[in-house]
């Protein structure tokens, strides 16, 4: 029987039926007489509608199996020009005369898979990064099934692990406010290293590392003792300054992110080699800023210049227990804010200032010591939508913060120790984890993030006596630093 044979039988009745009707002709009856003669029947004719889809079904298999071709093709291409992107962006220090350590960062960061997109894009050339996007967006929705389903696995395990411990710390972990964060933050977060096209197995290793050292300082009885100078945690178990800039390292948009006046930044590094110090004036837009530094300045071949500076760091990121992952990988002068100071009460007030005393006092010591890069933030805090049409802008400057460090810079230098220069700063970085509404700063606030363009822009140096001098360096930094974060916001907006 044919393939008909559930839905058409050869019964005599068909055959009487056959012979009665209009098909007497001899072309009718000839089948009957192949049936009779025990020769294979010809199968009937199909309905217009089967016959015209049965027409049209080996076009459209062939063009399927055409379409599976040559995307198959293109994701292999993909492959091929991002591997060669690779090779050349690990290779270009030497060629291009950047430094051998900043070809080990990059090295560094393509080897361990994380976000290796956005760290040789720059270095393909048009067919490539074609062939690369076009790959990795065919590729996307399987990717993002992968490492959903292995974040999955990760929070399962860590929970597991967690309870056998004990609950009480799951409990409070669970109630607190860092957690819900963290959980409304993982979705976002997990496409964010599907568009970087993060290598599976990198992204189960970093974040197996991500959950542990989160959830272990959201769960922790009392948060990191920093000391008034803190130095980066670089080991033994965590390398806490790479996994910083490998948290964000996906989401940054790095085709449409800016460094400007790179210019200034060579003579930042003359001054640092002489034994002088540089005291980078900002503004300062999210907690994340320390992290926007590294990554753009290794982007440039000064990945170096990032990972020695110092940062001024008030009370938040050192005892939030989201921030103070990132913070212990970065070199700190922990202080209690002026602007916060006084929400603590007289006692709580009166031990914070004499905390901050003793940092100033390191701080000192690191001026005449010399050879050192300083960032801080004389606003006090991070900027607010306060400009026009909620746009963003540098806040007020406060101008005894400016003062300290230019009277610090002034009393090494008469000690007889290395000279202290002044840059200005502008970072354009709220987008990518915004502030919350108010000026407020509770540790423990809610927070956000998401895929951003960032940029800085340096300035030339900020001469003492052109500024007119204590007095006049507040004001001229502020301006500085505005009128770059101006040039900026019209590049990035």
């Amino acid at each position: 029987t044919s393939h008909f044979g559930s839905s058409f039988h050869w019964a005599p009745s068909s055959v009487c039926s056959c012979l009665s009707s209009s098909c007497r002709s001899s072309t009718s009856v000839q089948p009957m007489v192949a049936v009779q003669m025990g020769e294979r029947r010809p199968p009937p004719l199909l309905p217009p509608r089967r016959r015209r889809a049965a027409a049209y079904a080996a076009p459209l298999t062939l063009l399927i199996l055409g379409l599976g071709l040559v995307a198959t093709c293109i994701t292999v291409a993909g492959s091929a020009a991002f591997s060669i992107g690779i090779s050349s962006r690990a290779t270009c220090g030497s060629s291009s005369g950047q430094s051998s350590h900043h070809s080990s960062i990059i090295r560094r960061s393509v080897a361990n898979g994380i976000a290796p997109a956005g760290t040789i894009m720059g270095q393909q050339n048009l067919p490539q990064r074609i062939f690369g996007d076009i790959g990795a967006m065919l590729s996307a929705p399987l990717r993002l099934m992968r490492l959903t389903k292995i974040t999955k696995e990760l929070v399962a395990d860590l929970q597991e692990r967690r309870k056998n411990k004990g609950s009480s710390e799951g409990n409070t972990a669970e109630k607190s406010g860092a957690t819900k964060t963290l959980k409304a933050f993982l979705p976002s977060y997990v496409r964010s290293h599907v568009i970087a096209r993060t290598n599976p197995e990198s992204f189960r290793d970093f974040m197996n590392t991500t959950l542990n050292l989160i959830v272990d300082s959201i769960s922790a009885k009392a948060p990191y003792p920093f000391e008034p100078y803190h130095q980066a945690v670089r080991g033994p178990e965590v390398d806490h300054y790479t996994w910083g800039n490998d948290f964000f390292r996906s989401m940054v948009k790095y085709r449409v992110s800016r460094v400007e006046g790179l210019e200034h930044v060579k003579s930042i590094r003359d001054s640092l080699a002489a034994g002088e110090n540089v005291v980078l004036l900002a503004n300062h837009q999210t907690e994340a800023d320390p992290q926007v530094l590294s990554l753009l300045l290794e982007e440039h071949g000064h990945g170096d210049l990032a990972e020695k500076t110092i940062f001024v760091a008030g009370h938040k990121v050192t005892t939030d227990p989201l921030a103070i992952p990132f913070s212990m990988g970065r070199n700190l002068l922990t202080i209690f804010s002026k602007k916060y100071l006084n929400t603590f009460d007289e006692n709580e007030k009166e031990a914070k200032s004499a905390r901050n005393r003793e940092t100033v006092t390191e701080m000192q010591r690191l001026f005449k010591e010399g050879g050192h890069i300083f960032w801080v933030a004389p606003s006090g805090g991070r900027d607010r939508a306060t400009g026009e049409g909620g746009r963003f802008e540098p806040a007020k400057f406060d101008e005894q913060s400016v003062g300290l460090f230019f009277l610090m810079g002034q009393k090494a230098e008469k000690g007889k120790g290395p000279k202290t220069r002044y840059f200005p700063l502008a970072m354009w970085s709220h987008r990518l984890v915004p502030p919350p509404e108010g000026t407020a700063a509770d540790v423990g606030e809610e927070r956000s993030a998401t895929r951003a363009a960032i940029g800085i822009e340096f300035g030339p140096e900020l001469e003492p006596q052109a500024v007119g001098g204590r007095k006049g360096m507040p004001k001229a930094a502020e301006e500085a630093v505005r009128r770059h974060y101006d040039h900026l916001d019209s590049l990035l907006k």
